[in-house]
């Protein structure tokens, strides 16, 4: 598939001009499901329906919401605003892999709403709009790399917006901690060592040791143990997978290998395990694993 029409079916851009009628976009559902939403309020308020709870986003602000998050936005008549999503396979591009990555991956993961700021939003953010615009309506553009550089830097003047205010500090541990969880998530599978996800984080292995040991009371090792285990004991109660498939998913060369570490983790062999649950349907895997639920 080209580039531009791979792009028309990852990103979404409207720009909803000051009118006589009000419109509700949806967000974690329906044809928007695969999409995240950030919402510039450049005149006027618009209103934010999470659960039960509305949140007004008041002019010069900007309301970001994560992938799968359902939610509605209410845009008023008079209220001018630009509306823009991108599919989930575009955030590691959107957010790179430098230091600044941090920050922007937090924003993305988590309802976001800043304060009212008219100087960063007239000086920062209303120049890329148009780009944007330009770079999605121009047959002969639609760069994925371009796209995302102008999202990232849109998001990275969101991240000042938040800081101005005292409300974001890229570098603090539940943010760094955060990161940490999503990279571990992406590279459990490949036996990615500490050190490997050190060299991402632009951190030493002692600062994110600390880190963890401080806030979770467990060391960067054993939380990405925790991860494989999550996943090979789901796969031991749910699937009838061999332990040399279950193995091979996990990336250990051996099943052999694969059998001792799960063993030293739980008491049991993968075969005793699968065997000792199913006969105990009222346990849940969550009695002998933790979860993610344990990280910030």
């Amino acid at each position: 598939m080209p580039e531009s029409s791979t792009l028309l079916s990852m990103l979404r851009l409207e720009v909803v001009e000051p009118g006589f009628r009000s419109r509700t976009y949806a967000a974690g559902q329906g044809t928007s499901t695969q999409f995240n939403l950030i919402a510039i309020v450049l005149r006027g308020n618009a209103t934010l329906h999470v659960n039960e709870e509305a949140m007004e986003v008041v002019e010069s602000s900007i309301a970001v919401l994560p992938h799968g998050m359902r939610a509605r936005l209410s845009v008023p008549a008079g209220t001018g605003a630009w509306i823009i999503g991108f599919a989930r396979p575009l955030q590691s591009l959107v957010t790179g892999t430098g230091p600044e990555s941090l920050i922007l991956d937090t924003i993305l993961s988590r309802l976001t709403l800043t304060p009212g700021n008219p100087e960063i939003l007239a000086a920062s953010i209303a120049p890329l709009l148009p780009l944007l615009t330009d770079e999605v309506n121009d047959q002969n553009k639609r760069s994925q790399t371009a796209v995302a550089s102008l999202v990232r830097l849109l998001l990275i003047a969101i991240s000042r917006m938040l800081t101005s205010s005292g409300l974001a500090d890229g570098r603090n541990d539940t943010h760094i901690l955060h990161r940490f969880r999503q990279l571990v998530e992406l590279g459990y599978r490949s036996r990615k060592t500490v050190t490997g996800y050190c060299q991402d984080l632009n951190l030493t292995y002692d600062r994110l040791n600390d880190i963890c040991q401080r806030n979770l009371k467990r060391t960067p090792l054993s939380l990405i143990q925790q991860r494989i285990l999550m996943d090979a004991s789901t796969r031991l109660l749910k699937t009838d997978e061999s332990i040399q498939s279950i193995a091979n998913h996990l990336g250990f060369s051996d099943p052999t290998k694969f059998s001792h570490f799960f063993k030293r983790a739980t008491g049991l062999s993968p075969r005793q395990y699968r065997q000792t649950m199913r006969k105990q349907e009222d346990r849940q895997a969550s009695t002998v694993l933790q979860t993610f639920s344990d990280w910030p």
